[in-house]
């Protein structure tokens, strides 16, 4: 005889509220799952602690509010103990649950194993909340139903534990949407596993409640409920306040870890030109020679030196001279490998590291290269070139210090060979080096000292020899080396600057004479004074020249100034616009040296200057068998007359000379034939004897007059 059975309802608006809990149930703890994961190790344990109360409470309400929906034509109540005891089977179930989903790594055993203790817990709270009411007779399970609410409970058990793996990083998750949805998914799974536990239970006619008298279950039903999502609403806030918290200090660490990354790459680059500074330089230098050390690697060090740039940025600017440096150091970046470095050791030197090279062929290829890259650079009518030096380890030195300087010595005797080429270091480079240091150190003692004189070496008329200029030569008398002669300092100085010291010295102590002589009465003739290329250029020479003539109270017509030729050519445009400030002024200006440049008719055309010097190598041969010689004087003379230029003729040291320059109508002669350079007491004598000569030692001539 078959048991008959009791037909339960359910209350659709508790159930409703089931389903809400459990979608909020899982949604919260997909969040918490997310907080462990990102949390440190101190942290993660105590959001593991409360993401196992919170989330354990939510999916244990659902079922309990789902059992409260529930009702049985009978009074209906739940023991405490027992429904507390489900509550904590439900706490376990959620505490494995965010063990596992927090993992780095999900393998098909743990996910398996998670799943599997999961269950159990679910299933164990399911019917251990059942079995709170205490029913009399007892409650009959269809056997089929059980296994199904099991294995439900097992696949929900490890959809949610993967679900929560792959969506524990914040990261990986697409807005709020993308959580909400596999919320979703994970609540409607957690109800269909609550509600065939519910069908596999059956109630015989006839049974009571034991528990009746202890919980009732409309009261319990909303106070769970109420206090369910409250916890579930508070975890989320939390979890949200701490998100925030956690997103903010990690833009705090961004900020300050892109901050420093900042601060380290200006503190090994170069600002301008973004090459390497000095700091990185020397790393990268102890880092090759760690590397020879150990594996025997060669490397070379390249010295780079932009020729003239001082004077490329007074006369362009300091904008456009940042262009340019910005240039060349592209276009040497561009010629070298990414393992080897370019550095920027301030203004215009740069140095080169090239890893794995030792042969010094290889090296002059790529220094030849540099040069050509440097060389078309150009800004306007302006281009750059370069002086490079070059040192190799171990071959020049297995220092720091000591390759870094090589590759100097080496880029300064470049600059001494001419400028705009290559030079490798050699042995007797310092002790030249020395030597030259010692000079420029003694050189700029001398101009402090007084230990400078000038000689004038006379010009005459090439027809009558009578005397029309002369020219100041500066002398070093050394204290312990006697005279010496300008061609063993003048270089150096030009090199080291100290050019601008000597040349403001030499124009200052002729005006001087210039005006002690015409104070004596006497005719003084122009005197010419030699110009740097370096000087030329200075944008304030015009007025620290007119100072000087209105100090010693001198007109400008007693002053010529001599350039050469090739200094002219090379950047006319320039030499034109400072010589027309000169012109303005008027103080005369000569091309010396001529036809040892690149002459053209169209430069003289364009440079405003009175005189014109015939350089020494074109005389010396006037006179003998060779006639081209005696074409070229005749031609730049022919020339010069053309340009109403005067032609002063250089190094006349023999009368045959002197005879064939007057049947070329030249102009002036200067040579040792008539006179060698001479301490200013001879020369004051000269133009003493001349002015008696032509009785007028009282009138005072002007140049010109």
């Amino acid at each position: 005889m078959g048991i008959d059975y009791m037909f339960g309802t359910y209350d659709y608006r508790v159930t409703a509220l089931a389903i809400v809990v459990a979608i909020l149930a899982s949604y919260t703890a997909l969040d918490l799952v997310g907080r462990v994961s990102a949390s440190r190790t101190r942290d993660a344990y105590a959001w593991l602690a409360a993401g196992a109360v919170c989330m354990g409470t939510g999916i244990w309400s659902m079922h309990f509010i789902g059992m409260l929906a529930f009702d049985l034509p009978i009074e209906m109540g739940y023991d405490f103990e027992i429904t507390a005891l489900s509550w904590v089977m439900a706490v376990i179930a959620s505490s494995i649950a965010l063990l596992v989903a927090s993992r780095s790594q999900m393998s098909r055993a743990r996910l398996i194993l998670g799943a599997v203790f999961m269950a159990a817990s679910i299933a164990g709270m399911h019917y251990t909340g059942m079995a709170a009411m205490l029913m009399e007779p007892g409650i009959v399970y269809d056997p089929l139903w059980v296994v199904l609410s099991l294995l439900v409970a097992l696949g929900v058990s490890g959809a949610a534990l993967w679900i929560a793996f792959v969506l524990r990083d914040a990261s990986r998750l697409r807005g709020f949407a993308g959580k909400a949805t596999a919320a979703v998914v994970m609540g409607a799974a957690i109800v269909g596993m609550h509600y065939t536990g519910m069908v596999a239970a059956q109630f015989p006619i006839g049974s009571i409640c034991g528990a009746a008298s202890q919980l009732d279950s409309e009261w319990l039903a909303t106070l769970v409920g109420a206090c369910t999502i409250l916890l579930l609403g508070t975890a989320l806030t939390a979890a949200a306040l701490d998100r925030r918290l956690e997103n903010h200090t990690a833009q705090l660490v961004r900020s300050l870890s892109q901050a420093n990354s900042n601060l380290r790459h200006a503190s090994r680059h170069d600002p301008l030109t973004n090459l390497a500074n000095r700091n990185l330089l020397h790393e990268t230098i102890e880092d090759a020679l760690a590397r020879w050390r150990e594996h025997d690697e060669p490397f070379a060090v390249i010295y780079v030196d932009l020729d003239g740039f001082k004077v490329i940025n007074d006369q362009l600017g300091h904008d456009a001279g940042d262009v340019l440096l910005k240039r060349a150091a592209a276009a040497m970046t561009a010629v070298v490998r990414h393992s080897d470095t370019v550095a920027r050791m301030g203004g215009d030197e740069f140095i080169l590291v090239l890893e794995g090279v030792s042969s010094r062929a290889g090296i002059a290829q790529i220094c030849e290269k540099l040069l050509d890259a440097v060389a078309h650079i150009q800004q306007g009518t302006t281009s750059l070139s370069a002086s490079i030096g070059s040192a190799t380890c171990p071959d020049d030195g297995t220092k720091l210090s000591d390759l870094v300087t090589a590759a100097d010595v080496a880029m300064y005797m470049a600059k001494n060979k001419g400028k705009n080429c290559y030079q490798p270091y050699h042995g007797d480079m310092a002790t030249r080096i020395a030597e030259e240091y010692a000079v420029q150190e003694d050189l700029r003692g001398a101009i402090r000292d007084g230990e400078l004189v000038v000689h004038y070496q006379p010009k005459y008329s090439t027809r009558d020899r009578q005397l029309t200029g002369a020219e100041a030569l500066v002398r070093w008398q050394h204290p312990e080396k006697g005279m010496i002669p300008p061609d063993k300092f003048i270089g150096i100085a030009e090199r080291t600057g100290l050019i601008n010291d000597l040349e403001s010295w030499v124009l200052d102590s002729v005006c001087a004479q210039i005006r002690r002589w015409l104070d004596q009465g006497l005719t003084v003739p122009p005197i010419s004074v030699n110009l740097s290329a370096i000087r030329i250029h200075n944008e304030d020479l015009p007025e620290r020249t007119q100072a000087c003539l209105e100090q010693h109270n001198v007109d400008a017509g007693y002053l010529m100034f001599e350039i050469t030729e090739s200094l002219a050519v090379r950047e006319i445009l320039r030499a034109v616009e400072a010589l027309k400030r000169f012109s303005a002024m008027g103080v005369r200006v000569a091309l010396d040296d001529f036809g040892t440049g690149h002459s053209s008719l169209s430069y003289l055309r364009q440079l405003p200057i009175q005189q014109l010097k015939i350089d020494r190598s074109f005389i010396k041969d006037l006179g003998s068998c060779d006639g081209d010689h005696v074409e070229i004087v005749r031609s730049i003379i022919g020339l010069a007359h053309a340009l109403r230029l005067r032609v002063v003729a250089e190094g006349v040291e023999t009368e045959e000379q002197m005879a064939f320059l007057d049947s070329l109508n030249c102009d002036e002669v200067q040579g040792f034939l008539l006179s060698r350079p001479v301490p200013v007491e001879d020369f004051g004598n000269i133009i003493a004897r001349q002015s008696a000569r032509e009785g007028r030692a009282t009138i005072h001539l002007l140049p010109g007059a």
